[in-house]
């Protein structure tokens, strides 16, 4: 059976806490992720809960179960399995797939990085948020006393210049960074900050920034407890969802955006970097890691359109749903796993389902949970009878742990080992969940790297932050689908912002009353030699060269660059301006 190869997953997957140094599942990914789920995991111990004994491969721990014929294994429900393998039949329907992993055609023209962008962050996202940040600004300017001069209301340019601002902190890797220290000005900060907007307006922004309609937010909230960000959140998924083909192999996990504030839905996962956090269940193709599907947990729902189900089944039907009946396979971890979810999408949704399954599950037999008289590397299967689809195994990576690997899967329908895996005698099945359990992670790892989310205490904002560190992942998917070229995730952050944050300092390099240092730094970062001056020719100002304090003022400009100069500069800046130009 063809396997799934990704050479950059592979290696990270050996380095995280979940893969051991083989490469199969280790103790902590078999154990619960939840604190609300205390069952064990899917590895068993030395003795079964029955203590029937077990067919013995000590002596060939590379034999399997097609060579016991007439066996049948029998789960503490009463489900049957078969110890030898079902006759060989042609591909079923639900490992077809019809589409490979590529851009929909409505979006393959877009071949610029901001144009990239904006498909996920929509001009009607950055118009809720520039409605409800203004909004919050008006209640915040009675607290400044020259009022709309120390607090103006915000536009289109300055909330973009913002978001550049953030993914600029993040590509620095300085999101838990003081702003004195990116605003400073002893010369050790980056000029772009100080460019762009002032610290002062920055954190404006940052306490100011709203995500809907606070006219209507009591109301929303008393039915929904995802009110302040559902609009956006649902947009910029229903933007993921039609920009995109997922290809063959898709992976739900959940995403943890860390967050240790006031929330009632806040989550605490163990063995995720951050432990607190709003949980985001997620959907990524397991290949290109382009998310396409999040849904954030809410806890439980007040009663009314929004109350959801969340059942573990219906979490998963719920968030698979752009990747249900198109023939393609989902890889999950032990969470999510169980035979009547995995028959119930095989039959139902045209979608196979490989994954780890803890060993309390009543459909399984204790043959496979027992691994005493196990040898290392030895692995035992049981196939269900029609129409249990479920093909499941127990692996034994290690004679002295004393413990197994559990897993299920749909789409293998036989007990075919991995040839190259060695003297570790590894089946396909665990494999090819190794080659595809990461896909979450992977995004999860990324959006860690060069993460914009700021400090804060409040959720809704820690949630648009995820979505900001999301869309440059698949922003940038996009862009290499498009234009078939391989750019460094930093340079193209660092290109995103530099195109985001430019129309702002051009607006506000045209500002008459700049003062002269800024003005300088500005020319510097932008390349700029002439500025728009607002000053009329002939008119009396001040020198631009000179410190505002000396208040000396002219009518002389520069016959080059046109900018005022006093008696003093006339002869020393036409030189070194006629000098820029390679004059003699």
């Amino acid at each position: 059976m063809a396997r799934f190869q990704e050479e950059d997953i592979a290696n990270w997957l050996l380095e995280e806490e979940n893969f051991d140094a083989s490469g199969i599942v280790s103790d902590s990914d078999c154990a619960s992720e939840h604190s609300d789920h205390n069952s064990n995991s899917e590895q068993s111990g030395a003795d079964s809960d029955t203590g029937e004994p077990i067919a013995d491969f000590s002596e060939h721990p590379q034999a399997t179960n097609n060579e016991v014929r007439g066996v049948f294994y029998k789960g503490k429900n009463g489900t049957m399995w078969e110890a030898h393998k079902p006759k060989q039949t042609r591909t079923p329907a639900q490992n077809i797939v019809q589409k490979l992993p590529s851009i929909k055609r409505l979006y393959q023209e877009k071949s610029n990085i901001v144009d990239c962008w904006k498909v996920f962050i929509t001009d009607n996202i950055i118009d809720k948020i520039i409605v409800g940040t203004n909004q919050k600004l008006d209640v915040m300017r009675r607290n400044y006393s020259r009022g709309e001069k120390d607090c103006p209301p915000t536009n289109r340019d300055e909330i973009l210049a913002f978001f550049g601002l953030l993914y600029l902190i993040g590509m620095k890797k300085g999101n838990h960074l003081s702003t004195d220290e990116l605003w400073a000005t002893d010369g050790t900060a980056p000029d772009i900050f100080a460019c762009t907007m002032s610290q002062r307006r920055f954190h404006t922004l940052v306490q100011g920034i709203r995500f809907d309609d606070k006219a209507s937010r009591a109301y929303r909230k008393a039915r929904d407890n995802l009110a302040p960000i559902r609009e956006i959140f649902e947009e910029f998924v229903r933007q993921c969802q039609a920009s995109y083909n997922v290809g063959a192999f898709a992976t739900i996990d959940e995403m943890l955006e860390p967050f240790r504030g006031r929330c009632h839905f806040r989550q605490y996962i163990a063995n995720k970097p951050a432990k607190y956090g709003i949980k985001i269940y997620a959907v990524t193709d397991s290949k290109t890691f382009y998310t396409v599907n999040m849904e954030i947990y809410p806890a439980k729902q007040p009663d009314g359109p929004f109350k959801t189900d969340n059942d573990v089944s219906a979490v998963v039907k719920r968030v698979a749903e752009p990747v249900l009946n198109g023939g393609r396979n989902l890889t999950m971890d032990n969470f999510y796993t169980s035979v009547p979810l995995a028959n119930d999408l095989y039959h139902n949704y045209r979608t196979t389902v490989v994954g780890t399954i803890r060993k309390n599950k009543p459909d399984l037999p204790p043959e496979i949970t027992n691994i005493t008289g196990r040898a290392k590397c030895s692995t035992i299967f049981a196939f269900g009878k029609d129409p249990n689809k479920c093909t499941i195994l127990s692996y034994v990576p290690n004679k002295k742990s004393k413990k197994n690997v559990i897993m299920l899967s749909t789409m293998h329908s036989d007990d075919t080992i991995d040839e190259s895996t060695g003297e570790q005698f590894k089946p396909d099945i665990i494999t090819f969940y190794n080659s595809t359990k990461g896909g979450v992670d992977v995004v999860d790892r990324m959006k860690g790297e060069y993460s914009v989310t700021r400090v804060s205490n409040r959720w809704p904002f820690t949630v648009f932050c995820g979505l900001l560190n999301v869309a440059t992942i698949n922003s940038q998917i996009m862009f290499n689908f498009n234009t078939s070229k391989k750019v460094a995730r930093k340079d193209f952050i660092k290109e995103l912002a530099k195109c985001l944050i430019k129309p702002h300092i051009d607006q506000r390099a045209s500002i008459p009353t700049l003062a002269i240092p800024l003005r300088r730094k500005i020319e510097k970062i932008t390349g700029y030699r002439n500025i728009p001056n607002l000053r009329q020719d002939g008119a009396k100002s001040k020198c631009d060269f000179c410190p505002a304090k000396k208040n000396r003022y002219s009518k002389n400009r520069c016959c080059d660059c046109k900018k005022l100069l006093c008696k003093e500069h006339v002869k020393k800046t036409t030189f070194v301006c006629n000098d820029s130009e390679d004059s003699d």
